[in-house]
């Protein structure tokens, strides 16, 4: 729990530089056409819209995913993948062993986006027209993609993955983790517009306000109790 609050803000912190993003594609105007920030956003609303629409739930490609991250965490320890099962609601991946960071590697590593790495690299080496776009496009929709279907599966049912930090401490790790994720992510595409560093440390004052706020109270009361 003592790692709650620094999660929450950190969260903030990233959704603030992810407004920053907004307002730097937004403020280019119609007339100049679509800017890099706009390709990106236009894939993460994009694929938003359709999830809450029930248009595009994609939910097996989430879970492929989600257990092919669990058997490439275990396989980069030096575990072994004894096998994978990929249902249309759920699935599971046998391993040698796991530990905390194998169990939660899908919660805050979005496959796809790598995916979308690896293929814009191959895109430029081919000089394919319009790369740069359609990597933002993609970029936008695999983290909208990672970031609605992990809410979902942590929301929808109980999850046995969790069981190894348990769930309260799960939760906040990958809060934390997707917080540290979106800032590196948005930085690395947006170098100019991010202030990584700055908003880690503004994550670090919001916390620290947090707990110095929270042992006044503490220190309050006892000197209530003690009257």
């Amino acid at each position: 729990m003592a790692l709650a609050p620094a999660a929450a803000c950190l969260a903030v912190a990233a959704a603030r530089a992810f407004a920053l993003v907004a307002e730097r594609a937004f403020s280019s105007g119609p007339a100049s056409g679509l800017s890099i920030g706009g390709w990106f956003l236009l894939g993460f609303a994009g694929y938003g819209l359709l999830y809450l629409a029930d248009l595009a739930r994609l939910r097996p490609a989430y879970v492929f995913a989600h257990e092919l991250t669990h058997a490439l965490a275990a396989w980069m320890l030096g575990g072994k993948v004894h096998g994978i099962k990929v249902g249309l609601e759920s699935g599971h991946v046998d391993l040698s062993h796991s530990n905390p960071f194998i169990a939660l590697a899908p919660y805050w590593l979005p496959l796809y986006a790598l995916a979308a790495v690896l293929l814009y690299r191959a895109a430029l080496w081919a000089g394919t027209p319009l790369a740069r776009e359609a990597f933002l496009l993609a970029m936008g929709a695999s983290l909208s993609f990672h970031f609605f279907h992990t809410a979902e599966s942590l929301w929808a049912a109980r999850q046995g993955d969790l069981e190894d930090t348990g769930a309260v401490l799960g939760i906040v790790l990958i809060l934390l983790l997707n917080g540290v994720l979106l800032l590196a992510v948005l930085k690395c595409l947006f170098p100019r517009t991010v202030p990584f560093a700055q908003s880690v440390k503004l994550a670090a004052v919001w916390t620290g306000a947090f707990w110095g706020g929270a042992w006044e109270m503490v220190r309050h009361g006892l000197k209530a109790v003690g009257a």
